[in-house]
């Protein structure tokens, strides 16, 4: 008898998948040896994991990375408080703002959320570190209720470094320029009582020139405010309108599934555009 008709085997080559192929060599006709359970069941997972892998592929999309030109980015900022904790207790602990939402529902389990990519990032940056990065909902309605919520924050999180993003609420609440101005001051102070450190972030870039126009008024309190105290801050708002300009993030996306998976690489270009110089300042 022919071995090869008798194994499956063709006697010429086979221009079928190699998943077809398997399939086709388990299913034989009734004068066929029976196979062996357990090598039944292994192909069986082989297969199950074949017609999974391929789906899967198709579901996962690459992150185009972030461009950080020079001047967009910080340099030889001062963060004291920061570098003690980390010499003293090999440890940095930082205090954040909200950036869960907007990434959707499944983001927290899946590290996706603004306060896990930074974390993350932190932590590559710093690998001989503990980095815990500590998120709280934004205290109140306004910037203005955010000073007086700081220090017991930063009491109770233990975190020698606040990043804060204010501006975004304030427009949408209609929080009037001087008192907006006022709460930055009064904040930047009271994470200074607290014996922290804090770094601004500019307010954010969304493609609407009506949106872009309204808070330019309160863009312009923030860097003042901040250059006045010399506190670093992170130019996100230039940052996003390039990545929104050059095709990295399509920050004018409608359907949510996008706008998610928008908000998810955003989180992970701010956190890029952060690691380094806060790594740069506590070694």
């Amino acid at each position: 008898m022919n071995k090869n008709r008798v194994s499956g085997s063709a006697t010429f080559p086979d221009s079928r998948p190699p998943a077809t192929r398997l399939l086709a060599r388990t299913r034989g006709s009734a004068h066929r040896r029976a196979m062996p359970r357990h090598a039944a069941r292994l192909i069986g997972a082989i297969l199950l994991g074949l017609s999974l892998a391929a789906p899967a592929a198709h579901r996962v999309r690459a992150q185009t990375p972030c461009p950080l030109p020079e001047g967009f980015t910080l340099h030889d900022i001062a963060l004291p408080a920061a570098k003690q904790q980390v010499a003293a207790e090999r440890r940095l602990v930082v205090l954040t703002f909200g950036g869960v939402r907007p990434a959707g529902a499944d983001a927290e389990t899946r590290g996706a959320t603004y306060p896990a990519r930074l974390e993350a990032a932190l932590s590559a940056a710093l690998p001989e570190i503990e980095v815990t990065v500590k998120n709280e909902a934004p205290p109140g309605k306004t910037a203005a209720d955010v000073p007086a919520a700081l220090p017991e924050l930063i009491a109770r999180t233990g975190a020698r470094l606040v990043i804060w993003g204010p501006g975004g609420r304030d427009l949408a609440a209609h929080l009037k320029l001087d008192a907006f101005g006022a709460a930055v001051n009064g904040g930047i102070d009271a994470v200074r009582r607290g014996g922290a450190d804090l770094i601004l972030l500019d307010t954010t870039f969304v493609p609407s020139p009506a949106r872009m126009a309204a808070i330019e008024a309160y863009r312009e309190r923030l860097l003042a405010a901040a250059a006045a105290n010399h506190v670093p801050l992170l130019r996100r708002h230039a940052m996003m309108r390039l990545w929104s300009e050059d095709g990295t993030l399509n920050l004018a996306a409608r359907d949510p599934a996008e706008r998610e998976l928008v908000a998810r690489h955003l989180f992970s270009c701010v956190a890029q555009g952060l690691a380094e110089p806060i790594a740069a300042a506590v070694r």
